[in-house]
C-alpha cells in the first residue's frame, strides 16, 4: 500500500509564489493573477481603487454585499490610516482589504493608489493574498506604464500629422511653433519622400529614418495610407561618396519603394508631397526601388497672369463666402476640404480626420457655391488647377481678364470629356477673344507645350495605351466604366494603367494621381489638326 506524501505549509508556498511569478510575466499579468487568486482561495479577489470602483478582478460579477464590504472597509482603512484591514464578520462572507504599492510609493504610506479586496468564506486561509499584492502591484505598474506610453505615442504622431497638415495648408508661422515644441526644427527649403514599407514594418522604417536623416527630418506615419512613412528631410547635399537617401533606405529596409519629390520651399509642401507620391508609382517598376520626380514646370507657373485672372474669378464665390451660422464651415474649412478630396477623394476623410457625411456635405456646399458638378474629371480639374494657381504667391499685380460683372460662361462638361477623349475638330480653332476665359487659357502657347510635355511619352512609347488613356479619361477615371469600354476585364484595365503610371511616370491607380493634369493637357491639345491627341 503506497504512502500518500503531504506536503508542508512552506512547500505549499513557495509553489503558490512560483505560479504567481510565472502568471505575472505573461502581457497582462493582473487578470491572470487575479483568476488564480480566486481559484485558489475560493473567493473574489479584485483591484479596487480608493473610491471602491473596480479595475480588474477574478470574476466580473460582484453582487451587492461584495460592494458593500469593500467600501466599509476602504472607509475604515482610510479614516485609521490602516494599510490592512478585515471587514465583516460573518462566518460566510469576510473580507480582506490590502494595500497594493506601487513602485515609486513611499514604504509605509497610506494607501493612495490600488488595493486588493479578497471576499469569501475565509479570504486569509493561506498566504496567498499577502503575496500576490507586491507582484499585483507590479503587473499593474507595467501594465500602465505601457499604456502611458503608448498615449505618448499617439499623441506625438497626431501632434507631428497635424504640423505635416498645417505645412499643407500652408499655415507655416503655426507649423514652426508646434514642430519646435515637438523637435526637430522644420528645414526650408527641404526634400518630400514617401516611403512605402508595409504596415507592420512603420516603426522600424521610421527608426532607420532617423537614424539615416541624424534627426534632421520631419517623419510622420501617413493618415492616409496604412503602409507609407512621409519623410521631409533637410536638402544639406550628400556628403562625397553617400548614398542619397532614398538609396540608403531601400538599401537598409529590405523591400520598401520610395519616391522622392524635388528640393522645396516649405510652403510648397503639398507640392512636393504630390511629386513623391508620382515617383513613388515609378519606383516600384524599378529594380533599385527608388525614383525621384522627373520636374516640369507645373501648369499654374505656365498659365501666367491670364491663369490668375481666371482662378480668382473661378474661386471668388468661395473665397468671400461668408456662412450664415457661426457652426457651419467657413470659407478656409470648405477650401482646405476640397483641396484634400481633389488629392485623396474618399481618403480625405482620413486626412481630416471627419465623417464622411461631413465631407459631403462640405463638398454639395462647394458645388452649390461654384456651379461645377465635382463627379466629371472635367470639373475637377478645372476646380484644382485654380486651387493650385490660387496658392502661388502673388508677386506681381494682374488686370482681370474680363469684368466681374460679366461672368464667364461654366465650362460645359460633356465638350471638354469629348476633349479629354481626343475627339477631331470639327472646324478652325476660334481666336481667344471668342472663347470663354478657360478655354483661351488652354489655348496659350507655353500651356500647349506643357501639355505636349505631359503626353510626349504616351504618343511617342506607347501609342497602343492611347486608347486606355482616352478611355480612362471619358469615364471620369472610374476604373470598371473604363474597363466595359475596353471590352477588356477590370484586371486588365489595371495593368494597362499601371503599365501607363511607368511611360507617363505619374500615379494613376492610387490617389493623389494625375488625372487632374492628364484632362487638362487633352483638352489643351484639342486644338489644331496636328496635335490631335
Amino acid at each position: 500500500m503506497g504512502v500518500r506524501a503531504v506536503r508542508s505549509p512552506d512547500s505549499l508556498r513557495a509553489a503558490d509564489i512560483l505560479t504567481m511569478h510565472r502568471l505575472a510575466r505573461k502581457g497582462d499579468g493582473v487578470r491572470p493573477l487575479l483568476r488564480w487568486l480566486g481559484r485558489r482561495t475560493g473567493c473574489w479577489a479584485g483591484l479596487v481603487d480608493t473610491t471602491g470602483a473596480v479595475q480588474a478582478s477574478s470574476s466580473p460579477e460582484h453582487d451587492s454585499e461584495t460592494v458593500g464590504l469593500v467600501a466599509d472597509g476602504l472607509r475604515e482603512m482610510r479614516e485609521r490610516g490602516l494599510r490592512t484591514f478585515l471587514a465583516g464578520s460573518s462566518p460566510e462572507r469576510s473580507g480582506a482589504l490590502l494595500a497594493v504599492d506601487l513602485p515609486g510609493d513611499r514604504p509605509g504610506a497610506e494607501p493612495s493608489g490600488l488595493v486588493l479586496a479578497v471576499i469569501g468564506p475565509d479570504p486569509l486561509a493561506t498566504a496567498a493574498p499577502a503575496d500576490a499584492g507586491p507582484l499585483l502591484g507590479l503587473s499593474w505598474w507595467a501594465k500602465e506604464t505601457e499604456r502611458t506610453r503608448r498615449r505618448v505615442e499617439v499623441a506625438d504622431a497626431r501632434g507631428r500629422e497635424a504640423v505635416l497638415h498645417l505645412l499643407m495648408s500652408g499655415n507655416l508661422t503655426t507649423a514652426h511653433q508646434m514642430a519646435g515644441a515637438l523637435a526637430p526644427r522644420l528645414y526650408d527649403p527641404a526634400r518630400f519622400h514617401v516611403v512605402e514599407c508595409g504596415r507592420d514594418r512603420r516603426a522600424e522604417t521610421i527608426r532607420v529614418c532617423a537614424e539615416l536623416t541624424g534627426g534632421r527630418a520631419w517623419i510622420v506615419r501617413c493618415p492616409v495610407y496604412s503602409d507609407h512613412v512621409l519623410v521631409v528631410a533637410s536638402t544639406t547635399p550628400v556628403p562625397a561618396g553617400a548614398r542619397p537617401l532614398e538609396a540608403a533606405l531601400t538599401a537598409e529596409i529590405e523591400g520598401c519603394v520610395v519616391g522622392t519629390g524635388d528640393a522645396l520651399a516649405l510652403r510648397d509642401t503639398a507640392v512636393g508631397y504630390q511629386q513623391a507620391f508620382h515617383a513613388l508609382a515609378v519606383a516600384r517598376g524599378r529594380p533599385e526601388r527608388w525614383a525621384r520626380f522627373d520636374a516640369a514646370l507645373g501648369l499654374p507657373v505656365v498659365v501666367g497672369r491670364p491663369g490668375r485672372a481666371w482662378a480668382d474669378h473661378l474661386l471668388a464665390p468661395l473665397t468671400r463666402y461668408v456662412p450664415a451660422r457661426v457652426a457651419d464651415p467657413d470659407s478656409a474649412t470648405l477650401t482646405d476640404t476640397v483641396r484634400s478630396w481633389l488629392a485623396f477623394s474618399a481618403a480625405a476623410t482620413e486626412h481630416l480626420k471627419i465623417h464622411r457625411n461631413t465631407l459631403a456635405s462640405r463638398l454639395r456646399r462647394v458645388e452649390a457655391l461654384l456651379g461645377l458638378d465635382l463627379r466629371l474629371v472635367s470639373d475637377q480639374a478645372k476646380l484644382d488647377l485654380a486651387l493650385r494657381i490660387g496658392a502661388l504667391p502673388h508677386t506681381t499685380e494682374h488686370e482681370p481678364a474680363y469684368s466681374e460683372h460679366e461672368p464667364a460662361d461654366a465650362p460645359d462638361g460633356v465638350e471638354a470629356r469629348d476633349a479629354a477623349d481626343g475627339a477631331d475638330a470639327t472646324g478652325p480653332v476660334p481666336s481667344p477673344a471668342a472663347q470663354d476665359p478657360f478655354e483661351a487659357l488652354l489655348c496659350l502657347p507655353a500651356v500647349q507645350e506643357w501639355a505636349l510635355t505631359q503626353l510626349r511619352p504616351v504618343r511617342t512609347d506607347a501609342p497602343t495605351l492611347e486608347t486606355t488613356l482616352r478611355a480612362w479619361l471619358r469615364h471620369d477615371t472610374r476604373l470598371s466604366a473604363t474597363a466595359r469600354a475596353l471590352g477588356v476585364s477590370v484586371t486588365g484595365t489595371r495593368k494597362r494603367l499601371t503599365r501607363l503610371e511607368q511611360v507617363l511616370r505619374r500615379s494613376l491607380l492610387r490617389v493623389p494621381n494625375a488625372r487632374h493634369d492628364l484632362w487638362l493637357a487633352a483638352a489643351a491639345l484639342n486644338g489644331p489638326p496636328d496635335r490631335n491627341f
